[in-house]
């Protein structure tokens, strides 16, 4: 039946079913002989070539080379560049039926030499920008492409420049996808959790007894003690590592908001629900959830939680329907579960669920036998992105150890960037180091008779104080947040004309 139909129908016809066809790939190298392939075939040149500029030379090269047989050509060379010159620089499709009499080419050393006849070169635009060209022609025979054919190729082009675009990003985000994987898994394994002291030799014993097993880790420590690190490591050491790890911190979203973003929502279940929306253990599906500051979380969000644990089951807001999930819970604190158990604050049955396996990280000041080790790590970690600094002064070292560190690694890390890019050459000096460390070098902290968040409200008074109440300067310094610092401020009812107040 195809046979009776005009050329042009033809045509039209097998536009729309190679367009089908490219659509459905997302191989780039399948992707650019299946368009050479078509091409060749539907205007019976002999030899096709696709030129695509790399995005990083700007050079153009020869990626595909085919001939009428779907056969590769091995010299992908002998074409004539002079008419693909000539269709970048007018960015219109160039066409010849008898290249050697010509006179547009007859200075055209390659058309003699490689006995070129017929040739069209189509450049491959997107938004005026020209990625590329296909290139046709014929040896052997003397081959008129019609007005018909010209304007099929023009539109094969505009959709196969799409195609080509597309599957140039799929191509590029796999290949980001497996470099990241790889720098996670590096990155996060036993040698960046830094320690050789008692408690932290106990912490990595825990680590790699639970590695390799789904049960839930409670992690309880202050804030800055690295558990988020140690949550890592975890998961990506775990047979979990190719699948999502995914965090949430419980204390910076309202009650009805975190649990959207946890549990996810269907379309119409509040004012502004206009789609469906997956939730974050959704997403989590077959991988690990962190769930940081897990002891903020609101006793109805508890209940939801403790049947994820329980049943495997989420249910989206406004939903009827349960789906299954399998996540791994790993949890993090910096307040005392147990206390918060018995205020009423937090669940007891979930807190039971949770604390299969507790890791407590020890603070800085309890390990300070890992300040050397940790400041020579830090030294090397930034060492690329600052003045190069080789180490540090026995005097220095000596400031640092003397320091209790209320901030833990968190600000241990800021003092040192600190240091790097205030030093003078290749040691960091006392000079360097910040004068509030310096100044409350010798003052012993009575930890113990103070509650965590009381230690921590202290703590963001002192670093406003020093900053003059910059809050853009205090939230570098605390290694965390804007958004971070002003949920603690409005937590804590930290208010500068109240501080101020009570010291006068």
């Amino acid at each position: 039946m195809t046979k009776n139909l005009p050329d042009n129908i033809k045509l039209l016809k097998s536009l729309y079913e190679a367009s089908e066809i490219i659509n459905s790939i997302r191989d780039y190298n399948e992707l650019l002989e299946k368009i050479m392939d078509t091409v060749l075939k539907l205007l019976d040149a002999e030899r096709g070539f696709i030129m695509i500029v790399d995005d990083k030379t700007e050079q153009m090269k020869v990626e595909v080379a085919r001939n009428l047989h779907k056969e590769n050509i091995i010299n992908s060379k002998e074409i004539s560049m002079t008419t693909v010159y000539s269709a970048l620089q007018s960015g219109e499709i160039i066409r010849t039926s008898d290249a050697q009499s010509d006179p547009r080419f007859s200075e055209s050393q390659s058309i003699a030499l490689y006995n070129l006849r017929s040739i069209m070169v189509i450049p491959l635009k997107r938004l005026e920008r020209i990625i590329g060209v296909i290139y046709l022609d014929t040896q052997t025979i003397r081959k008129v492409f019609s007005d018909d054919e010209v304007d099929f190729i023009n539109a094969f082009a505009n959709l196969a420049v799409l195609s080509i675009e597309n599957a140039k990003l799929t191509n590029s985000l796999a290949v980001e996808n497996k470099n990241l994987k790889g720098e996670i898994s590096s990155l996060y394994n036993f040698k960046d959790i830094i320690g050789t002291s008692k408690k932290m030799r106990e912490v990595l014993r825990l680590i790699e007894k639970v590695i390799n097993t789904d049960v839930p880790v409670l992690l309880q420590g202050e804030s800055g003690t690295g558990k988020g690190l140690m949550a890592k490591a975890i998961h990506y050491n775990s047979p979990r590592k190719d699948k999502k790890f995914i965090t949430q911190y419980c204390g910076a979203l309202p009650e009805t908001l975190l649990e959207s973003e946890l549990f996810g929502y269907v379309k119409g279940a509040f004012t502004g629900a206009i789609t469906d929306k997956m939730g974050l253990f959704e997403a989590a599906d077959g991988g690990t959830f962190f769930l940081d500051e897990v002891g903020d979380l609101s006793l109805s969000t508890q209940t939801k939680l403790l049947r994820v644990l329980q049943e495997h089951k989420i249910r989206r807001l406004g939903d009827t329907d349960d789906r299954l999930v399998d996540v791994r819970i790993i949890s993090a604190t910096n307040k005392i579960l147990e206390d918060e158990v018995k205020r009423g604050n937090f669940r007891e049955d979930l807190f039971y669920r949770l604390n299969v396996v507790k890791i407590v990280v020890p603070p800085l000041r309890e390990r300070k036998e890992d300040i050397p080790v940790l400041v020579r790590y830090l030294i090397h970690k930034l060492g690329n992105k600052n003045k190069n600094v080789v180490g540090i002064t026995n005097e220095a070292m000596s400031d640092l150890m003397k320091y209790d560190w209320p901030g833990n690694i968190r600000e241990l890390e800021n003092v040192i960037q600190h240091t790097m890019v205030m030093a003078q050459n290749e040691m960091i000096t006392e000079e360097d180091i910040p004068a509030e460390i310096l100044q409350r070098r010798f003052i012993k902290y009575d930890y113990f008779s103070k509650k965590l968040k009381d230690v921590e409200r202290e703590h963001i008074i002192n670093v406003l104080s020093e900053t003059n109440f910059s809050r853009k300067k205090t939230a570098e310094i605390l290694g965390i947040s804007l958004r971070t610092l002003h949920y603690k401020l409005k937590e804590y009812n930290i208010d500068r004309k109240k501080e101020k107040n009570q010291e006068e």
